[in-house]
C-alpha cells in the first residue's frame, strides 16, 4: 500500500527516525549517531526519489544547518564556558536538513526554538521551582520542527517558503 504512495512511506520513515531520536534524547540526553546517519541517508534518498527537495538543496541545507549550529555551539561555549547545545543536536540538524532542504531550515529551526521556549514557559508556570537554566533535551523540538516542515513540503509537493509566499500573496 505504501508503494502506491511513496510520499506517505517516506514521511513514515522520517517520523519513526525522528521519534527514535527524540525518545533517545529524552531518555539519555543523547541522539545516537546511527539514527542521525539513517536520517541523513534516507533524506538524501527522499530528495532523489520524491523530488520535493532538490538534492542540491538537501546538501546545501545539511552543510549550512550543521555549520550554523556548530557555530552556535562554539560561540556559546566561548561566551559561557560550557556547551549549551549538544553535538547530537548539531548532527541531527545536519541530517534533518536533507529532508527539508535549505528552504526548510529556517522554518524548522524557528518552530523548534519556539516550541522549546513554550515548553520551558509552560513548565515554569506549572512548577515555580522548575530550573529554567537547567539542561533540557532539544532533540524532541528539532524532531517536531523537522516533521512539521517535511510533512508540509511532502504533502503539498512544494517548499515551505512557496507555501508561505502563496499564503501571504
Amino acid at each position: 500500500m505504501l508503494s502506491a504512495h511513496p510520499e506517505a512511506g517516506a514521511l513514515l520513515i522520517l517520523l519513526l527516525l525522528a521519534g527514535a531520536a527524540a525518545a533517545s534524547d529524552i531518555r539519555a540526553m543523547i541522539i545516537p549517531d546511527a539514527v542521525n546517519l539513517l536520517i541523513l541517508v534516507t533524506g538524501l534518498g527522499a530528495s532523489v526519489i520524491l523530488g520535493t527537495v532538490e538534492p542540491v538543496s538537501a546538501l546545501a541545507g545539511a552543510l549550512l544547518g550543521g555549520g550554523l549550529l556548530l557555530g552556535v555551539r562554539w560561540a556559546f561555549r566561548a561566551r559561557r564556558g560550557y556547551h549549551g547545545l549538544g553535538l547530537g543536536d548539531v548532527k541531527f540538524v545536519t541530517a534533518a536538513a536533507t529532508w527539508i532542504g535549505l528552504e526548510g531550515l529556517a522554518p524548522m529551526l524557528l518552530l523548534a526554538s519556539l516550541s522549546a521556549l513554550a515548553y520551558m514557559g509552560g513548565r515554569r508556570l506549572l512548577d515555580a521551582g522548575f530550573d529554567t537554566g537547567g539542561r533540557i533535551p532539544f532533540g524532541p523540538f528539532l524532531a517536531l520542527g523537522t516533521a512539521a516542515v517535511a510533512a508540509l513540503q511532502i504533502g503539498s509537493g512544494t517548499s515551505v517558503l512557496d507555501l508561505i509566499d502563496r499564503a501571504l500573496g
